[in-house]
């Protein structure tokens, strides 16, 4: 990244200087002098420049500018340390606490008289020392108490103000400036149906119906796959013997029942029916007598099977 170029110093709006050579200023008179003064040459800056004009940097400029003309801060705050974080915090301030923090001094020597002015001079920084610890703890732990007790009253006081502000009735001018709603429209409560109960035995009467036609196809499709075993091919005995009755060649041979010679299956067992015969079929109407005939007897066969079926239970061959 190239170097950024220096940005003059910052004149204020109205004045001239060298960076405003181009605003116009009124003729003075020239004084009389007998020496030469050497003049000052202007900073050449090109129009195209963005320092042609001189704008001031706002107190809050964030940019690469103003921040170099910011002066480094050195050096930085220590985080303070919690001294009264633990449980039993309380007990420093006592004596006892501060005797087994800086205990008095129990040896023979300590009691005798000091030999010099330095054996003085360190008895009297270390009694500095311990009461300089003892007047410290006690003070940070007033310190401490009277901030809990600032901070405790200040949050009671926003509670308060929050709840008096929640629970306060409404200002007149709020009440005469507001916009008028219906008050059906503001209860939102949901009533419970007067018909619940009603509804509830209707409902579990066709859950009790649609679980007993579910168990009624149940028990219907395990009789017909009960009736159906007995033609189930279970080993390969009765599966070769079902291979060759389907593929035996004699089938395919001779002529039909009409007289015709039976080259596919449709010549054996007829092709398949058409829509307008199925629907014949149905209806019951065919101009052909012998399929008329045949139609109604097959149709009295089914339902004569469907009515033994139900009246059995069962499903029948």
């Amino acid at each position: 990244m190239p170097p950024l170029r220096p940005r003059p110093g910052l004149l204020p709006r109205g004045t001239s200087g060298s960076t405003t050579s181009c605003l116009f200023t009124p003729p003075r008179a020239a004084l009389f002098s007998s020496t030469l003064v050497p003049r000052s040459q202007p900073q050449q800056i090109p129009p195209e420049s963005p320092l042609f004009l001189n704008v001031p940097n706002p107190p809050q400029d964030q940019s690469i500018e103003a921040l170099r003309e910011l002066k480094p801060v050195k050096g930085h705050l220590p985080v303070p340390r919690q001294v009264f974080k633990h449980r039993d915090a309380h007990l420093k301030p006592t004596p006892a606490f501060l005797a087994k923090s800086a205990p008095e001094p129990s040896s023979e020597r300590s009691k005798r008289a000091p030999g010099s002015e330095v054996q003085a001079w360190k008895r009297r920084m270390a009694a500095s020392r311990r009461e300089n610890l003892g007047s410290g703890l006690r003070e940070l732990w007033q310190r401490k108490q009277m901030l809990d007790a600032r901070r405790t009253e200040r949050s009671e006081r926003k509670l308060a103000e929050n709840r008096a502000a929640a629970t306060a009735p409404e200002r007149e001018d709020e009440r005469l400036t507001r916009a008028s709603v219906n008050a059906k429209t503001l209860a939102t409560a949901v009533l419970p149906d007067p018909l619940r109960f009603e509804r509830a035995e209707q409902s579990r009467a066709r859950t009790s119906e649609i679980l007993a036609r579910k168990s009624e196809r149940r028990r219907d499709a395990i009789q017909e796959l009960y009736m159906n075993a007995r033609r189930f091919i279970v080993d390969e005995a009765a599966l070769e013997a079902e291979v060759e009755r389907a593929f035996d060649p004699a089938l395919m041979r001779g002529r039909s029942a009409s007289g015709q010679e039976i080259s596919s299956i449709w010549d054996l067992e007829g092709p398949p029916d058409r829509i307008g015969e199925m629907l014949n079929k149905v209806s019951g109407a065919s101009n052909h007598l012998l399929t008329a005939l045949g139609t109604a007897k097959t149709q009295t066969d089914k339902r004569q099977k469907r009515i033994a079926e139900e009246l059995t239970g069962g499903t029948m061959d």
